[in-house]
């Protein structure tokens, strides 16, 4: 009972009604005083009573109204018509009684015009006071209407904004099985090969690098140094696959080894330019990891050059545009900045390069 009274205490209702009765007896004032039935003040002193009448029977049709939320427009609004015409009827007759009882008691001067029965006269009380209902009724159900559209808008864009966390959620970590199962079938060729002390070294690597990467959050934007360390300990259990067969290249530019990016963003499109180079030849390979700025975007890029990638850039394109890692890339980037960023893949002689670019200013301000 008490937290349904603070509840009533600060609602729209009490003060919508308030705010109308008030300006409404303040028009009565000015009426009296025009017209000459009461000095400054006194009238609506008198009315106070008739003031919290008129606040305590809105708020009860804003209850009412609570009420019969949900039902038929056929079965609320006659109800609520009816209750206003009662209310209307109630503070007409308690306007009448309570300014002829102050005119016999304390204010003489009224008597001429309260005392004496003026059908005519409480007619018009009462239209008024019926439209001071209605109105006051209707405001409340306006201000209702217009804060469950709010309401509803505001749940719509968090279940927006969680489905797309969740929908990045479950991109980032369909890479890890992916990955999982390349890092696995590594070890276990170096099992099969004899090579126990590389693939001890390689499981090594693969806890460290799954410790980092599954305790972070996979929606959260990361520092672009933080995803280069990310793609080292990634590079360090290729290491262990493929030798001095594999070199790596970081060229980022100072300015930008700040820039916040989608978490795991490159991680795949490494594994890609492995995959589709190192797994394609015996050759050497050089995975080149870069990041600069070009017309207001950060364009990074993945390339991989080994020999005899030239001849199979065709097939390499082809396998590439369709493999899980870059679609789920292009989602991601999708998810987190719509059409303002891009990916494209493209053959180069002797290799292949992915790039994608993401809007500068926004990444650089926030990572500031």
């Amino acid at each position: 009972m008490e937290s349904r009274f603070r509840q009533v205490l600060g609602s729209t209702a009490l003060r919508l009604s308030a705010i109308v009765w008030t300006f409404g007896y303040i028009l009565v004032e000015v009426t009296a005083m025009v017209q000459g039935r009461s000095a400054w003040g006194e009238m609506f002193l008198a009315n106070v009573p008739l003031l919290l009448l008129g606040i305590c029977q809105s708020v009860g049709l804003g209850l009412l109204l609570d009420r019969l939320d949900g039902r038929p427009g056929y079965q609320r609004w006659p109800a609520i018509a009816l209750a206003g015409l009662v209310a209307g009827l109630v503070q007409t007759a308690a306007d009448d009684t309570w300014l002829r009882f102050l005119s016999l008691t304390l204010v003489p001067s009224w008597q001429a015009w309260a005392v004496p029965w003026q059908p005519t006269r409480l007619f018009m009380i009462l239209i008024l006071y019926l439209w001071t209902m209605y109105l006051t009724a209707a405001l409340i159900w306006a201000a209702r209407t217009s804060d469950q559209a709010r309401m509803n808008q505001a749940r719509a864009a968090a279940f927006e904004a969680a489905a797309s966390r969740a929908e990045a959620a479950a991109l980032r970590l369909q890479l890890n099985p992916h990955f999982l199962f390349n890092t696995l079938n590594g070890i276990a060729s170096l099992v099969v090969r004899n090579r126990q002390s590389e693939a001890e070294d390689m499981i090594g690597r693969l806890a460290d690098f799954l410790r980092s990467s599954l305790s972070a959050n996979p929606t959260d934007l990361v520092p672009l140094h933080q995803e280069l360390e990310t793609i080292a300990a990634y590079l360090n259990i290729e290491e262990t696959r493929f030798g001095e067969r594999l070199r790596t290249e970081i060229a980022v530019a100072p300015e930008l080894r700040g820039l916040l990016v989608p978490n795991f963003i490159l991680q795949p499109l490494v594994e890609n330019a492995i995959k589709h180079g190192a797994a394609k030849t015996r050759g050497p390979l050089t995975i080149t990891v870069s990041a600069a700025a070009r017309d207001g975007e950060a364009v990074l890029g993945v390339l991989n050059t080994t020999a005899g990638a030239a001849r199979e850039s065709a097939a390499v394109a082809g396998e590439t545009r369709r493999g899980i890692g870059l679609s789920n890339t292009r989602q991601r980037l999708a998810a987190h900045y719509g059409d303002a960023a891009w990916l494209e893949c493209r053959p180069l002689p002797g290799g292949y390069r992915v790039e994608l670019g993401i809007p500068l200013a926004p990444a650089l301000e926030s990572a500031a």
